[in-house]
């Protein structure tokens, strides 16, 4: 009983923060584009398409920040009307209080991996589509990738000048292939499809270029592509496709696992929130901590993604939340 209690008072602030993140991100969204949109023309319809298709990226973020927003100004709100106190004296353990305040956030989380895995990778491939229109008319946006290098277990480093994405293959130019016995194979372009890496070239094997007219084994086959709104180029990747490009692409492999870890960082996100306000005397500190929580794990989250350019083991994209449970951890033992 007194848990639903407590979720009541979380869930309606919940709701304010969702929408506050959203509408700020929004904004933030329609002011770096308001020129080039107004300058064209752009009618309301249009924008508000635009809005539509970016909602799920920016439910991403909202929802794990309005998580903290909610659990800890809900929490002072008990704390200032003495109920959260008198629910102590009564002899209720915190515990008690924490466990639907979790449950909570693992249900946010699971929606959000969802949301990252498929939702919001196909809406902003639809975003791109519909930027892509406004910006440079019928037919601009090509999905053309230039200077694509993969690298498949076992099997060398196959690069490519530009990769092509056409209907139930991609189209190779500039190709260049060192498979794992040392052998050079270059070609002016080749396709690839679900057998591998087709192309008429030469091959050097150490005597002299030879002629060579087949085909290359390529473990996977997927549609490259990158986000024309988006600084991350694997954001219009669902997370399937994800996992198969991460398979050739060592950049890829961090991408991965930074989805899944943005995904999981809600629940500890909540979690340390939850415990903290539970801890709680004064409200005045949950303020102060809804600050200090959202920027340390943009820190730890930045700091990820620095290593990641140095080739460090890609689950570096799980230092926040790992330093975040061992935190929650620790204010949880201090609950007892």
């Amino acid at each position: 009983m007194l848990g639903r209690y407590v979720l009541r008072e979380v869930l309606v602030p919940y709701l304010v923060g969702v929408v506050l993140f959203v509408a700020l991100l929004t904004f933030d969204l329609l002011s770096s584009l308001s020129g080039v949109l107004l300058s064209r023309g752009v009618g309301v319809e249009a924008i508000l398409k635009l809005i539509l298709y970016r909602l799920p990226w920016t439910l991403s973020l909202a929802l794990p920040l309005g998580l903290v927003f909610a659990i800890l100004v809900g929490l002072a709100r008990l704390i200032r009307s003495s109920e959260l106190k008198a629910a102590y004296a009564a002899g209720v353990p915190p515990w008690a209080l924490l466990k639907p305040l979790a449950l909570l956030a693992l249900l946010v989380s699971l929606f959000n991996l969802l949301n990252l895995a498929e939702l919001r990778p196909r809406a902003l491939e639809a975003y791109d589509r519909h930027l892509a229109h406004l910006l440079y008319g019928e037919g601009a946006y090509s999905g053309v990738l230039r200077q694509q290098l993969y690298a498949p277990p076992g099997l060398g480093v196959y690069y490519a000048e530009e990769v092509r994405p056409e209907v139930g293959q991609n189209r190779l130019f500039g190709l260049r292939v060192v498979d794992e016995r040392g052998r050079v194979y270059s070609a002016p372009e080749g396709v690839w499809d679900r057998e591998g890496w087709q192309f008429r070239g030469y091959v050097w094997d150490g005597e002299g270029p030879k002629p060579f007219a087949g085909l290359l084994p390529f473990p996977v086959e997927f549609r490259p592509k990158e986000s024309l709104g988006s600084r991350d180029p694997y954001d219009s990747t669902t997370l399937r496709e994800l996992w198969q490009r991460s398979q050739v692409e060592p950049s890829a492999r961090f991408a991965f696992h930074r989805r899944l870890a943005d995904a999981l960082g809600g629940f500890f996100l909540g979690l340390v929130a939850a415990a903290l306000g539970l801890a709680f005397r004064e409200a005045a500190w949950a303020f102060l901590s809804i600050v200090l929580l959202i920027f340390g794990y943009y820190v730890l989250w930045t700091l990820s993604a620095q290593l990641a350019r140095y080739d460090v083991n890609p689950l570096f994209a799980y230092l926040p939340n790992g330093l975040y449970a061992l935190l929650g951890l620790y204010l949880v033992w201090r609950l007892r």
